[in-house]
């Protein structure tokens, strides 16, 4: 039943987005972590959805789920970009509620998490995962969540929202820039931004999901490899 209503879910999304290192060794020098932009993880242009079926592939990618790289960078001397690529985006941007994207990493010796949709006005109403619903509000456009002090209770991991950022989804480009200030992530310049492990293996997730996402959804899950040191340099 769950599989039919998913179905049913993304043919509608379908039909609003066409409108509008190893550890080192003895004697060897340990890996310098890069200060960027830097591609910090790859993924095959052609597995979303393998998890389950690999004939979904097309399906995901015309949603805008085919992960292919990830990027970190300075967008100033105060505010990093994580940047998401997939194969494709929708020609309005994005794919409405359905689509989400999340990027788990490590700042600064804590354990975040970035969460969000081209639009998401379904958590904007109540966010079971963040261990409380707030009063109803409007995210805003493009609103990814930045998440922290996760616990698991049973099967639902809830995280402490600890703010909003809008993020650029854009068509051309196949990219999604999520712009976060070094405040919000209690960080400084020589920080180290560094992979960790979500909930669905691997580091960048896409998948469909109303509010919550399941483990047996089709999905893509991209593995970040490189650690990115914050720079006081910013974007040239």
């Amino acid at each position: 039943m769950r599989r039919k209503v998913l179905a049913l879910t993304m043919m509608t999304a379908l039909a609003l987005s066409a409108f509008g290192a190893p550890a080192a060794t003895a004697g060897k020098k340990k890996k310098k972590a890069k200060t960027g932009p830097v591609v910090v993880g790859t993924d095959p242009a052609d597995d979303w959805g393998a998890n389950q079926d690999s004939g979904l592939q097309p399906v995901g990618d015309a949603l805008g789920m085919e992960l292919t790289e990830a990027v970190i960078e300075m967008a100033d001397k105060e505010t990093v970009n994580f940047i998401i690529k997939v194969n494709s985006l929708p020609g309005s941007g994005g794919t409405p509620e359905l689509a989400r994207y999340s990027w788990n990493f490590n700042a600064a010796g804590e354990s975040f998490e970035l969460d969000g949709k081209f639009t998401n006005y379904s958590r904007g109403v109540c966010d079971p995962t963040s261990g409380s619903c707030p009063p109803p509000r409007d995210p805003g456009s493009a609103p990814f969540f930045l998440r922290g002090n996760c616990t698991q209770t049973q099967n639902l991991v809830t995280c402490e929202e600890l703010g909003i950022v809008e993020a650029v989804f854009d068509a051309a480009e196949a990219t999604i820039t999520i712009p976060v200030s070094l405040e919000l992530l209690k960080a400084k310049h020589g920080s180290k931004i560094a992979p960790e492990a979500g909930i669905f293996g691997g580091t960048i997730s896409a998948a469909p999901s109303a509010i919550l996402t399941y483990g047996d959804f089709p999905m893509d899950v991209m593995v970040v490899t490189e650690t990115f040191v914050v720079s006081a340099k910013g974007k040239k």
